[in-house]
């Protein structure tokens, strides 16, 4: 009778072993889908909206480093939220804003949520005592504005230029336009003062000719009744940064008279070309000189002598009423 000899020890070593290696198995594919899946996938559609990088207070001018992105889920997204930084630069606040709050329009001091600047400065505050501030809108071509060179936070002067009617009574009393001066030596005609000093530039649109100026509620309304009378009327100058002194302008205004009379502009005048061709005009009766003829001119002194009292003036002599250039305005 034979006795067979089974070694189970070996076999269970082996499937020991097989056991083992599927487990380790195992256990790094786990440990590689932890790792690379670890977290659920998101699938909620997000928003990256404009937020505050920190606290925020109220009445500061928002730069770069007060406002950051971040990615929100689209059902919590504000529709006003703003979406870059650019959008907000440069406004100012009219209330606190925390950090990580979401940056919409209603949060500076402007009452529109569609502009992009702000009427209020830092410093402005709404008070009974206040100024009622306003923005207006002037257009303006480049060659009257600095060559369009003028951007929003600039200060300018404001002129204007606006066509003065005299009137006359006719018989009947009635007042009519009159081309001619009056009795007290008024004519009708163009007028240019400085009207406006000192306005803040809110936007400037150079390519649109168009440029935005915070003004108190009564110079809104002069402008708008000087675009009405107007409307292509003015003029703007750029104030150095640090200059704010007023002007007292009592003596500013300019028409074509007072520039004449400042400067001395000279009168133009009939050319006598006796004067300058000398010999080389014939005269003919009545003392009409002919180009091309011989002789002495009508009127000229004989050679050596002194022009008499009822000749004509050199022509360095101008008469006594009209006005002479100078050499220094």
């Amino acid at each position: 009778m034979e006795m067979e000899f089974k070694d189970t020890g070996r076999r269970r070593r082996v499937m020991l072993v097989m056991v083992g290696a599927v487990l380790a198995a195992a256990a790094g594919v786990g440990a590689f889908t932890l790792a690379s899946h670890g977290t659920p996938v998101d699938n909620t559609p997000k928003k990256t909206v404009l937020v505050a990088a920190h606290d925020i207070p109220a009445r500061t001018t928002i730069a770069a480093s007060d406002v950051t992105t971040r990615d929100v889920p689209i059902d919590e997204a504000l529709n006003e939220s703003y979406a870059t930084a650019a959008d907000v630069v440069g406004l100012v606040t009219s209330v606190p804003i925390y950090a990580d709050q979401q940056i919409a329009p209603n949060l500076f001091a402007t009452s529109s949520t569609n502009t992009d600047f702000s009427i209020l400065g830092p410093s402005d505050t709404i008070a009974p005592d206040s100024p009622y501030w306003r923005a207006v809108a002037v257009e303006v071509p480049p060659e009257r504005a600095v060559g369009g060179d003028i951007k929003a936070g600039d200060h300018i002067d404001l002129f204007v230029s606006v066509d003065i009617e005299v009137l006359t009574q006719d018989a009947n009393g009635n007042y009519i336009k009159t081309d001619t001066a009056n009795q007290q030596g008024f004519e009708t005609g163009k007028s240019t003062k400085i009207t406006f000093q000192d306005l803040e530039v809110l936007k400037s649109s150079p390519d649109d000719n168009m440029y935005i100026l915070k003004v108190d509620l009564h110079q809104a309304e002069q402008i708008a009744h000087v675009v009405q009378l107007a409307p292509d009327s003015f003029s703007l100058a750029l104030r150095p940064g640090d200059d704010t002194r007023e002007a007292d302008t009592s003596q500013y205004g300019t028409t074509t008279d007072r520039l004449i009379m400042t400067y001395l502009f000279p009168a133009p005048r009939l050319l006598d070309l006796s004067q300058l061709l000398g010999p080389s005009i014939s005269p003919v009766p009545g003392g009409s000189p002919i180009p091309g003829g011989g002789g002495t001119p009508t009127g000229s002194p004989p050679p050596g002598g002194s022009p008499g009292p009822s000749e004509s003036p050199a022509p360095d002599q101008s008469p006594a009423a009209s006005p002479v250039a100078s050499a220094t305005p």
